[in-house]
């Protein structure tokens, strides 16, 4: 009888311990992030800043992430911004705080609370505010633009910053972003748990941007698909900046005093070689001099370029080196934005007419069929802003909704509807389409399911003939020429 009861209960600790399915616990279950698989090394590590060129050349267009050893070190910020600088100097500046070190983007950590930053410089160390907030403005001439951005168009791009400010112990999300992003830490220390973008399609993401897990204790049975996800690791110390290319997914930790300042500029295709180079003495082209740094009081923040980047991804499908070219009617799946409610979706699909129209008829210089991307780059991102709006994370009715005083209603005017049918049936490139198991090293992704996720409806597939339930099809996106491609 006693054996039986132990038998009973090494069956019921088995169930247990695999889920009830019977089958053994996978490794690395309900452990921290990065337990179910050695990882696969160390990012590297450089104690230079490259020159711009070869900075976009190796890391950006390589979707490469790296290390840059000491690259903050001579910093204003680094060397003055201690509690009592900043409280001194900065201290009547309003910033945004979050509740609670461990990120789990629910609405309130989202949205968190104000508070005065001298406040924050007395509280900080026995709670758990968080600040997370864009660099207050007299703050800009302090934090420095590295080497590695100061020529060839990077601060044209430029579309956000933050300050991330905390006593350490924080813990984010596995996330990633659709921005390149230097994370310069000036006090204290910081684990990034590193996953190539190709993971994006393997790991359930939320329509919030991020992979619903407990980075401490990770759900294998629940989230089988992290087990298939190699990753890498970076560590830096204060006086270290990392380069995080865009949609590379990566969950951060902090210890000690920590404060970080990162960059995001959205990746770029039209990079300007003329502006990095001059002439010599003997009129040879050579690149030219650049500082170690420049103050970001500089720069501009262009908040239009992320909707820009939109129809950047999609002229560049996975694994193509070329790119495509665009009918209004593509333009128009990519900027589309989809909202839950049926009701919606016609007044949607129309915005979203208008705004193609608008975006295609200013960058089609040559008036053909066809929006290329050297005309994608001529278009003022300022209109890109006055027709979407400011990002704020997603695209919603709210949020990405066209502004309709800006444009005409074409429909009421009866007008054409912005799309081009005839020359639709050209050939794709269908080497651009294949698919690598590796992920696309030097491609950029156009996962347009994820983003388009309106609900189909009878004024869009009647009227336009594209399911945006799903976003266009890879069919639809490679009607072009052959010869184009």
């Amino acid at each position: 009888m006693r054996s039986l009861l132990v038998v009973f209960a090494f069956l019921c600790w088995s169930l247990v311990a695999t889920g009830g399915e019977g089958k053994k616990t996978p490794v690395g279950h309900k452990m921290k992030l990065g337990s179910h698989r050695p990882m696969e090394g160390r990012v590297e590590t450089i104690d230079y800043v490259p020159h711009p060129i070869d900075f976009y050349e190796e890391y950006s267009v390589g979707s490469k992430p790296v290390v840059l050893k000491g690259a903050a070190r001579d910093m204003p910020a680094f060397k003055f911004w201690t509690d009592n600088y900043m409280k001194n100097n900065y201290g009547g500046e309003t910033v945004a705080v979050e509740p609670g070190k461990k990120e789990n983007r629910t609405r309130v950590a989202l949205e968190g609370s104000e508070m005065n930053f001298g406040e924050f410089l007395d509280s900080y160390n026995s709670s758990d505010v968080y600040m997370v907030d864009s660099l207050p403005k007299p703050m800009e001439q302090e934090f420095m633009l590295l080497h590695n951005v100061l020529c060839g168009g990077y601060t044209k791009f430029v579309s956000m910053t933050n300050v991330w400010f905390s006593s350490g112990g924080t813990k984010s999300v596995l996330h990633n972003d659709d921005a390149d992003n230097i994370n310069c830490v000036l006090s204290g220390n910081k684990e990034f748990f590193m996953a190539h973008k190709k993971y994006e399609t393997v790991v359930p993401f939320t329509k919030g941007g991020h992979v619903d897990i407990d980075v401490d204790a990770v759900d294998l049975i629940k989230t089988p698909e992290i087990r298939k996800v190699k990753w890498w690791l970076a560590e830096i110390e204060a006086g270290d900046c990392l380069f995080i290319p865009h949609y590379w997914l990566h969950q951060v930790r902090s210890t000690g005093r920590n404060l970080a300042v990162n960059i995001w500029w959205h990746f770029f295709r039209n990079f300007n070689y003329t502006e990095c180079m001059t002439r010599d003495e003997n009129g040879l082209e050579v690149r030219k001099d650049l500082p170690q740094y420049k103050p970001f009081s500089g720069v501009t923040i262009h908040e239009g370029e992320s909707h820009r980047k939109r129809l950047v991804d999609v002229m560049y499908p996975t694994n193509a080196h070329k790119p495509r070219k665009l009918t209004k009617k593509q333009v128009m799946a990519a900027v589309y934005a989809g909202d839950e409610d049926e009701d919606e979706a016609e007044k949607l699909i129309l915005q979203a007419k208008k705004a193609a129209t608008a975006i295609f008829n200013a960058g089609n210089k040559n008036g053909d069929k066809y929006l290329d991307i050297e005309e994608l780059y001529t278009i003022d991102a300022d209109l890109f802003l006055e027709l979407f709006g400011a990002p704020k994370g997603g695209y919603s009715l709210e949020d990405l909704g066209v502004k309709d005083d800006l444009v005409d209603d074409r429909r009421a005017e009866g007008e054409d509807d912005g799309g081009d049918d005839e020359g639709d049936e050209g050939e794709g490139d269908d080497d651009a389409d294949e698919s690598d198991s590796e992920g696309d090293e030097d491609g950029d992704r156009t996962d347009l399911a994820s983003s388009n996720q309106a609900r189909e409806s009878a004024a869009s597939k009647d009227d336009l003939d594209i399911d945006f339930e799903r976003g266009p099809s890879e069919e639809e996106l490679s009607q072009q020429p052959k010869d184009e491609l």
